[in-house]
C-alpha cells in the first residue's frame, strides 16, 4: 500500500465507503475519467483485478479507515 499515491488512497478510502465512481469524482471535485485512471493505477500496484479485491488488501492492511 506505501506504492499508491495520496490521491489513489483518497480514491481507494471512498471506495470501501462504498461509493461508485461518479460519486468519488464528486467528492474529490474530479472527472469520472480520472477516477478510472486512479482505479486503474490502484489495481495495477495492489496487484488485483477488482474493486472488491482492493477493498480486500485496504482491510487486511489497515492502514485505511473503513
Amino acid at each position: 500500500m506505501d506504492e499508491l499515491s495520496e490521491r489513489e488512497r483518497e480514491v481507494l478510502t471512498l471506495l470501501c465507503d462504498g461509493m461508485r465512481n461518479r460519486e468519488i469524482a464528486a467528492e474529490l471535485f474530479i472527472g469520472q475519467e480520472t477516477v478510472k485512471s486512479h482505479l486503474k493505477a490502484i489495481f495495477r500496484k495492489l496487484d488485483v483485478g477488482s474493486r472488491c479485491e482492493a477493498i480486500a488488501v485496504a482491510i487486511r492492511s489497515q492502514p485505511i479507515q473503513v
